[in-house]
């Protein structure tokens, strides 16, 4: 029936609908969103990052695209135990989802993931756990937490002093009279520091999630793969590395800066980022996409 919706064919859209409503899959698929909708619901309503939300939404809509690409390889063969694991899993994912009251609870976010879990297992049972490697994957990303992540890796790489040195360098390379001292950039302007929030790793770690829904989504090959994953590392530092260098030539006007820090301007850095890099996915990967077309014929 999903083909033919998406070839414009609606002549026999009613008998088409009446069997997919007789099939255990369907059912399963509407549980699945169910719960989708309500942690997106809860993210809007709770979540006060727009990169976050955002990310929130993409990350369900790749699984799910997923899932229904791939639903003719899936086997539904479960057992008792995979039922009963996976019904208990939901309950405490509508559970927490009730009570809770910030997003970035170490329990809620784990909800994402548990929740797909838990409908696989119900769908396919242990053996069959595995078909959903997928979205499982992605949806862990979404459990990943974030602030601890970053308090680990800023332990043993100082980020925010990597990020100074390269917007430093950039400005003096720039023809402006800078000078930094440790992670504080001084300037004509101000002196700006560069504190653990704006070190680039919660770009870096965006970046990373979007293009691990790039390679599962479309044809790449392992070398491109390997090239993909560095490159929006890199991407993602310079781009917050020029930002801050922006906030230092703006830092006497508190408006202004405000707004590139804070406000809708510091947006516009995402979106830059992003776009290079799928810029440069595509780019890289022309050459897999016709590889691809000509295995099919």
């Amino acid at each position: 029936m999903l083909n033919n919706i998406l070839r414009g064919d609606f002549t026999d859209f009613l008998n088409s609908l009446q069997q997919t409503l007789r099939k255990l899959e369907f059912w399963l698929l509407a549980t699945w969103v169910s719960l989708i909708a309500i942690n997106v619901a809860l993210q809007c309503r709770l979540g006060d990052n727009l990169d976050d939300t955002a990310m929130v939404i993409l990350t369900w809509a790749v699984a799910v695209l997923l899932v229904i690409r791939n639903r003719h390889n899936f086997k539904f063969e479960t057992t008792p135990s995979a039922i009963a694991t996976g019904a208990l899993l939901i309950t405490w994912v509508l559970i927490k989802s009730l009570l809770t009251r910030r997003v970035y609870d170490i329990l809620f976010i784990l909800t994402p993931v548990m929740s797909t879990i838990g409908m696989a297992l119900i769908a396919s049972g242990w053996k069959g756990l595995k078909q959903y490697w997928q979205p499982i994957l992605l949806t862990a990303t979404l459990g990943t937490p974030v602030p601890f992540l970053f308090s680990a890796i800023e332990k043993f790489i100082p980020v925010n002093a990597f990020t100074a040195q390269f917007a430093n360098s950039v400005l003096w390379y720039g023809g402006l009279k800078v000078v930094q001292q440790g992670v504080t950039i001084l300037s004509p302007y101000g002196a700006v520091e560069v504190a653990r929030g704006c070190a680039g790793l919660p770009p870096i770690f965006m970046l990373l999630r979007i293009t691990l829904m790039f390679v599962l989504v479309f044809p790449v090959s392992r070398f491109h793969m390997w090239i993909m994953f560095p490159s929006a590392v890199a991407i993602a530092f310079i781009v917050n590395s020029l930002r801050v260098s922006l906030l230092v030539t703006i830092s006497n006007q508190a408006d202004l800066f405000k707004y590139w820090h804070d406000g809708d301007g510091s947006q516009m850095f995402s979106v830059i980022s992003v776009s290079a890099l799928l810029a440069f996915c595509n780019w890289l990967t022309r050459d897999d996409d016709d590889e691809g077309e000509y295995e099919e014929a």
